[in-house]
């Protein structure tokens, strides 16, 4: 856990709460979002935001707001990921998809919920920031969320051309699929405590780098281990043609190329280090993705990413 308890339970409530679904919501959509409400999953997204505010001098309330608006984008783009018409999946944090409990239409106006709310806490705290930051804040949700980020991102995933696609055509899918929200956790926060422009184009590199590591670690899992080890449906890249690095390149060079992005990982935090009482949090998280290497590494010679 990223944060200390009393943090760590702040931050959940305000993801079970700063979303109110009272009785007068629809039956079926009021299901969806009590349901996705309930399993916030890692929320490792909200708490790395939340630290990175904290850490620069950021009231928490407002901390909390933006944290849990970008774990909001997160929660619905898995739900719109999950769908029949995308991943066609069964499970997500050891749950069954709400498409399949309470329907395709009502899982879609729980994401959109999600989003809706998501845009309003954002401008809670936006909207304060002086012009500047203002434009900066604007520009940056716009590049992550919209047609440059993950929209495009995931229509790219989902015609990827099974087979055809190389190497790079799945790091590129994994920039705009994966690396726009981790951008957004990182990048946003620093522009919101107003941290200056060296650190925020480090932080731009190490969600570039953070991102495409995940994306190939989630390769690896789905290809490598089952559905009661992830918490999600699993072996689908290969089914429905969608981009694996590991199934494109091989598994010794996708465990060559996620060496490479955590050591340049490392040395970006090397070059954050000398303000280390506010970027403290970030090791966190590169220990977390170490960890996860080496679970893999231990699962290659058992199996393998076809």
């Amino acid at each position: 856990m990223l944060l200390n308890p009393l943090e760590h339970r702040f931050v959940l409530d305000g993801f079970r709460q700063l979303l109110p679904v009272d009785s007068g919501v629809e039956a079926h959509l009021r299901g969806v979002l009590r349901d996705v409400l309930a399993h916030p999953g890692s929320l490792i997204r909200a708490q790395l935001a939340y630290a990175i505010l904290r850490q620069h001098g950021v009231e928490a309330f407002a901390a909390r707001s933006t944290a849990i608006a970008i774990e909001y984008f997160h929660t619905a783009s898995l739900i719109f990921d999950d769908m029949p018409n995308m991943d066609d999946a069964a499970e997500r944090r050891g749950h069954a998809c709400p498409h399949l409990v309470y329907g395709e239409a009502a899982a879609t106006l729980g994401a959109l919920a999600l989003i809706n709310q998501g845009y309003a806490l954002l401008w809670q705290v936006i909207g304060v920031l002086g012009e500047a930051g203002r434009r900066a804040a604007s520009e940056l949700v716009s590049s992550c969320l919209g047609l440059g980020g993950i929209l495009n991102g995931q229509a790219r995933d989902l015609h990827f051309g099974g087979g055809e696609g190389g190497q790079q055509d799945v790091l590129e899918v994994a920039e705009g699929k994966t690396v726009t929200l981790i951008r957004l956790t990182l990048v946003l926060p620093a522009i919101v405590a107003g941290v200056s422009e060296a650190d925020r184009a480090r932080l731009d590199r190490l969600a570039a780098v953070w991102g495409i590591a995940y994306q190939i670690l989630d390769d690896f899992k789905d290809c490598l281990m089952s559905r009661a080890e992830t918490g999600k449906s699993s072996h689908r890249d290969h089914r429905l043609g969608r981009p694996n690095f590991p199934g494109v390149s091989g598994s010794d060079r996708a465990m060559e190329k996620l060496s490479e992005l955590l050591a340049e990982g490392r040395d970006i935090l090397a070059a954050l280090s000398a303000d280390a009482g506010r970027w403290g949090c970030l090791g966190h998280v590169q220990s977390i993705l170490e960890a996860e290497r080496r679970k893999v590494r231990l699962r290659m010679p058992v199996a393998a990413c076809a």
